[in-house]
């Protein structure tokens, strides 16, 4: 007997719809127990959990240069708002053919799906194989090919690298790569009444959209719902700025290219044509040398001989806020 002979979904959805503020906001009866909601579970997930926007945020930055790498070219990526639904619902709704590439996150004993449409299977084929990626994959292929499959595993070992550093200022995720499956009876993440997360990104290739979905139990919400940022968590803030005065410093010790401009003078291209061997241009050399680092003027300085060989004493900076306090900023009190 299945679920439906029991209860028919008209009547699941009419006791999920009833008014959940009479249900938990009531107070239960002295020495009683309060009813629990029927969508308890899964208007958890619903509710806005700014950790989970946090980490959307952190996979499109980490998903563009993935996108980048696999496709060729700039790739822009954008997510939509994470939504909770049940893994039979959601398992029904999916097109076939649909990459579901199982992941197990090892530190939770949990499994997770990430679905690529199959669109995003062709795009990823073609453009390896020097193709544009503008076609469309052939209805008459139900099952992808060997190669496609290797190179989505390559493609989805690339996104749980990048799960894992968005996850990580709330939670260490330890995935594991599991089978590639185009049907969902074999791709099975949860039982069919369970709630799952479901984020999706949408990576934007010319004129082209392509979908990607990453599916969690939504018991992984659960401890994180409650965290507003990542800086109570792991001193990020200090980290930060760690970063930027590495940063600074690591920016400030490149090399760089310099050349300096001793003349300048208009001529006329006649003249110019008409030039000849031994005819002598005069110029005045400045007092004052500007140096360039590519186009943008750095110093400015003196020209002269030093050793025996042309050089340009320094005289000051030309751009204080370009160069930064190590060379030029003053430092405020």
């Amino acid at each position: 007997m299945s679920s439906r002979d029991i209860l028919s979904d008209e009547e699941s959805d009419a006791l999920r719809e009833q008014d959940a503020a009479l249900v938990e906001d009531a107070p239960a009866p002295a020495g009683g127990v309060r009813d629990l909601h029927a969508d308890h579970w899964e208007r958890i997930v619903s509710d806005r959990v700014p950790a989970l926007e946090s980490i959307s945020e952190r996979m499109v930055s980490l998903l563009k240069t993935t996108g980048r790498r696999f496709f060729r070219d700039s790739v822009e990526v954008s997510a939509s708002r994470s939504r909770p639904q049940r893994w039979g619902a959601y398992a029904r709704q999916l097109a076939v053919p649909t990459s579901l590439n199982v992941i197990r996150i090892k530190s939770l004993d949990l499994k997770g799906v990430i679905c690529l449409e199959p669109d995003f299977v062709f795009t990823l084929v073609d453009i390896f194989f020097g193709g544009t990626g503008a076609g469309t994959r052939s209805l008459d292929h139900v099952d992808f090919t060997p190669m496609e499959t290797r190179l989505v595993q390559k493609f989805v070992m690339a996104v749980t690298l990048d799960m894992k550093q968005a996850w990580r200022p709330f939670m260490d995720l330890d995935i594991e790569l599991g089978a590639t499956e185009s049907n969902p009876i074999f791709a099975s993440v949860a039982a069919g009444a369970d709630t799952v997360s479901v984020s999706g990104f949408t990576f934007t290739l010319g004129e082209k959209e392509l979908s990607m979905e990453i599916v969690l139990p939504a018991t992984i919400v659960e401890p994180i719902r409650y965290l507003r940022d990542s800086a109570g968590i792991d001193g990020s803030n200090a980290d930060s700025q760690k970063w930027q005065a590495r940063l600074q410093e690591d920016v400030q010790d490149a090399d760089v290219t310099l050349r300096a401009i001793l003349t300048e003078m208009p001529i006329r291209l006649r003249e110019l044509a008409m030039a000849k061997p031994g005819d002598v241009i005069p110029t005045d050399i400045p007092s004052t040398v500007t140096i360039f680092a590519d186009h943008q003027a750095v110093m400015t300085g003196t020209f002269g001989v030093s050793k025996g060989q042309n050089s340009v004493r320094i005289d000051e900076p030309a751009n204080r806020r370009l160069l930064g306090e190590k060379y030029g900023r003053r430092k405020k009190d």
